[in-house]
């Protein structure tokens, strides 16, 4: 026999147990043939089972080995010796305590595909394998689901290669066929939802077991999509279709069937009311009226005044289009201005809705901290559950087209990948479908144009890989200038700049003069220029641009985001 024996309290368990191994005496003891040791029975816990693949916890009891520190599911070291399953009634399945045999040529679980570890199920006669969990566990022999499929579906339990109807994926193992309609499909795609919201897209999408011929292409991977077999497509759109295994990933969709629910559109109303001839009432500053003026109409001298800011991102006005208020100083970029109340993004799987208050957090008051980029912000954020995003990642969609590269990005994978403009390392980037192409998304923000009136008074232009050649220096920091990643160059002064010296990241999205709280200490942003520029207390180097000052101790500056976190305070 190999499966457990009970042992009784007289049996001899080992010659050299300790004092502390016979207080297990009172326990239920069992000896799995294949293991040297008995095994005790113990309480629920959460473990990695040494006999199969399967996670089990909460309530379960399990047999631990002392001796090898091991754990077994309850179920695993109770297996039955021979057993008939109903997915291979020709012969008994019998149990083997140390993995598929050398002589066999099955690696996987004939139902599952799940690789097998020390216990497998086994007929020598057929080949026929099977984990623990499908032995315990069989599937139903036959299905009987109309919303699947009109007709009863029945178990194949053998290897074959098929192209799911549900997914138009292959298969390789036990579909689920129904002969009188050349029907095959995956378990697993049998219950897939029938209607679903994408965070890729605004409508709902429908699941479909023939989309039809057409260059379908998926709103999620940008791959292309086989009309013959099932995917999600919208019913007001009708060329936007998914994948249906791209369409129900956890990051795409929240898990919730929408089918007989009521729609629940997202909130299409518009961000201000029109109140007059270029005159409107926004919803951010409801007291008063916002005037429409062309850009370059906030002007000192010749250039546009880089002290006025945005109230939504924080950032310069400079000659872009913007609304102003007519009674006071409050003013958005006409971009910022018609932003959407709410939204779906590709980074978060429920709809974000814009905010102009910033939420009390026990680490930070007065700012945030981007989800996204990590940064401290003092503008709008769009928020959901569990994330707040600037303005910046939260106007970002698809396709995304960044005048840096000639083709357009996506979101398709949360897979980590190399930024082809920092050369830095994420979990989710965006993605070229045309070239081997990576960007994140903090580079990704990055405009394409900028001004900078503190070291150049014509517009500097982000430059890369083939436009730049030769040695550059930087025009701020006199340091040398990479050329295989982004930076910023002006073609009427011949100058370079990094966009870390042009202030583009760190604390650009929290406005000068604004003062916030970051672990009970006060700090306020100091708008920099040439002349006022303190030693980073921890850099040491000289503050470029604008940077944060501690008003709980005196001659205290970091200037950046890295240097503010190795504050001895912080």
């Amino acid at each position: 026999m190999v499966r457990l024996e009970e042992l009784s309290d007289e049996d001899s368990v080992n010659s050299n147990q300790s004092a502390d191994e016979e207080n297990w005496n009172g326990f239920r003891r069992m000896k799995l043939n294949g293991h040297d040791h008995p095994l005790y029975l113990t309480g629920p816990g959460v473990f990695f089972s040494s006999c199969c693949t399967e996670i089990k916890g909460g309530s379960s009891d399990s047999y631990h080995c002392s001796w090898c520190d091991l754990h077994f599911h309850k179920e695993c070291a109770e297996s039955l010796h021979e057993i008939n399953h109903p997915s291979h009634t020709r012969h008994p399945l019998t149990l083997l305590t140390h993995g598929v045999p050398d002589d066999s040529n099955i690696d996987m679980c004939r139902l599952c595909g799940g690789t097998f570890r020390k216990l497998i199920y086994h007929c020598s006669i057929c080949e026929f394998s099977l984990d623990p969990a499908c032995a315990h566990n069989p599937p139903p022999l036959t299905i009987d689901h109309p919303k699947g499929h009109e007709h009863i579906l029945t178990l194949m339990p053998r290897l074959i290669f098929f192209i799911c109807n549900a997914c138009g994926m292959v298969g390789d193992r036990s579909p689920y066929v129904c002969p009188q309609c050349d029907f095959m499909v995956h378990k697993g795609c049998i219950y897939l939802p029938r209607v679903i919201n994408v965070n890729r897209h605004h409508h709902r999408v429908s699941r479909s077991y023939f989309l039809g011929l057409g260059n379908w292409v998926c709103g999620v991977c940008r791959q292309k999509i086989d009309g013959k077999y099932g995917a999600y497509s919208c019913s007001v759109c009708p060329q936007y279709a998914v994948h249906s295994r791209c369409a129900t990933r956890g990051d795409v969709w929240d898990g919730k069937e929408l089918e007989d629910e009521p729609e629940e559109e997202i909130e299409d109303v518009e961000p201000f009311k029109v109140v007059g001839e270029n005159l409107i009432n926004h919803f951010t500053h409801e007291e008063h009226n916002l005037l429409f003026k062309e850009g370059g109409g906030i002007t000192k001298g010749t250039i546009a005044d880089e002290s006025i800011l945005c109230r939504a991102c924080t950032l310069p006005i400079d000659l872009d289009s913007f609304y102003s208020c007519v009674d006071c100083d409050f003013i958005l970029h006409y971009i910022c201005a018609n932003l959407p109340r709410k939204k779906r993004h590709v980074l978060h799987n429920q709809p974000l809705t814009l905010q102009t208050q910033i939420p009390y957090h026990k680490l930070y008051n007065g700012v945030f901290k981007c989800s996204a980029c990590t940064e401290f912000s003092s503008g709008f954020s769009y928020i959901g559950c569990g994330i707040q995003l600037d303005l910046w990642f939260g106007s970002i969609s698809e396709p995304f087209v960044h005048q840096g590269h000639p083709h357009p990005l996506f979101f398709t994978l949360p897979d980590p990948k190399t930024c082809g403009s920092c050369g830095l390392g994420y979990h989710k980037v965006l993605n070229c479908i045309e070239c081997d192409f990576a960007l994140c998304f903090p580079c990704a923000a990055l405009p394409y144009e900028v001004r900078n009136q503190k070291y150049d008074r014509h517009p500097i232009t982000l430059s890369f890989g083939e436009k730049a050649s030769g040695i550059y220096w930087c025009d701020i920091c006199e340091t040398q200038v990479n050329p295989n990643i982004y930076f910023y160059t002006c073609e009427d002064c011949l100058c370079t700049l990094h966009v870390g010296c042009v202030h583009l990241r760190g604390f650009i999205h929290v406005s000068p003069g604004h003062k916030f709280a970051y672990v009970g200490y006060g700090f306020e942003m100091i708008p920099g220029n040439r002349i006022n520029r303190p030693h980073c207390s921890s850099c040491y180097k000289l503050c470029i641009g604008s940077f944060l000052q501690s008003s709980d101790y005196d001659d205290m500056y970091a200037c950046s985001l890295t240097c503010f976190y190795e504050f001895p305070e912080c």
